[in-house]
């Protein structure tokens, strides 16, 4: 069922919402199976929630409440049809539940730690030169080099190359695509989770990138970036799916392309004196990434063992 016709809210919120809400719906009592249940009485429904939900976490609920919060935001009406008398102090009850939360989630953020589902994933330990070394020893012209040449030769972003259209001297009809003019090639991004604040991501292609890029077009012909067992462009979910099954193959143990960000923020910032680097730069990289500066350094991994690999201590002065 859909919650949110008619609002404000992107696409990928409203189909993300949608599926929380009629999962949580589903988890509630059959007498007590509707979105006023389970807005009506938060209490219950947080314990129902607890209860059911396949992937405990603060990090996966947060989603989950968020979806109420959107519902007393964009469709307070739906309340009219429950017996609800104050709508604010209902309000106040379920940015309570938020918040409390919320909290270790930001606690965790302050530190640079990564979640207790990404510490699960080998990937979380390998480092950005570590990408770039495997990167290069993989077959040029492959979707696999590809796949991490997009991630490391320009800032990664998220799975924003799911449906990448390639043009060269007509205009493209898809919201993402790569332009390839001569010697010249950048891609434009302007669906993607943050468009709403940032409007749109672009990224010219440094030399090495566009000759990968080529390589791979000329090995396989397409008129897309990356395409499905079925030869066509992909979804966000599927593309997704498809790169972390590649990902893990190539580096023998779970990976993700969240794990990207954090590598490259993490390389970025141990390698650069930060006292000398501007907020612009910060700002002009961070938009790049398609978050803000905050986030930018919140993506920062606490660190580095004697080999190399990611402990996540907390830093000493």
């Amino acid at each position: 069922m859909n919650f949110f016709e008619n609002t404000s809210l992107s696409a990928t919120s409203v189909k993300l919402f949608n599926t929380k809400i009629n999962e949580w719906i589903s988890f509630m009592p059959t007498i007590m199976q509707s979105i006023g249940c389970i807005l009506l009485f938060p209490e219950f429904s947080m314990k129902m929630l607890n209860k059911n939900i396949t992937t405990n976490t603060n990090s996966n609920k947060h989603v989950y409440i968020m979806s109420i919060l959107s519902i007393l935001r964009h469709k307070r009406e739906i309340l009219l049809e429950s017996p609800c008398e104050n709508i604010e102090s209902l309000r106040g009850e379920w940015l309570a539940i938020f918040s409390e939360n919320e909290k270790p989630i930001i606690d965790r953020r302050l530190e640079n730690k990564p979640t207790d589902i990404q510490l699960k994933k080998g990937g979380v330990h390998i480092t950005f030169n570590q990408i770039i070394a495997r990167r290069d020893e993989l077959e040029r012209g492959s979707f696999e080099r590809l796949l991490l040449s997009m991630y490391t030769m320009i800032p990664p972003v998220r799975a924003d190359y799911f449906s990448t259209e390639i043009v060269y001297d007509s205009q493209p009809t898809h919201k993402n695509y790569i332009r390839i003019h001569g010697s010249h090639g950048e891609v434009v991004l302007t669906d993607f989770k943050t468009a709403k604040t940032y409007k749109q991501i672009t990224h010219v292609f440094p030399p090495e990138l566009l000759s990968e890029i080529l390589l791979s077009l000329q090995k396989y012909p397409r008129s897309f970036l990356f395409l499905n067992a079925s030869q066509k462009p992909h979804t966000r979910n599927s593309f997704v799916l498809w790169s972390r099954r590649c990902l893990t193959r190539i580096f023998g143990t779970d990976f993700t392309l969240v794990f990207f960000r954090h590598a490259f923020v993490t390389n970025y910032i141990s390698t650069h004196d930060m006292n000398t680097v501007t907020d612009a730069q910060i700002k002009d990289i961070s938009d790049k990434l398609g978050h803000s500066p905050e986030m930018f350094r919140a993506y920062k991994w606490i660190k580095q063992g004697a080999k190399g690999e990611l402990s996540f201590e907390e830093e000493k002065d």
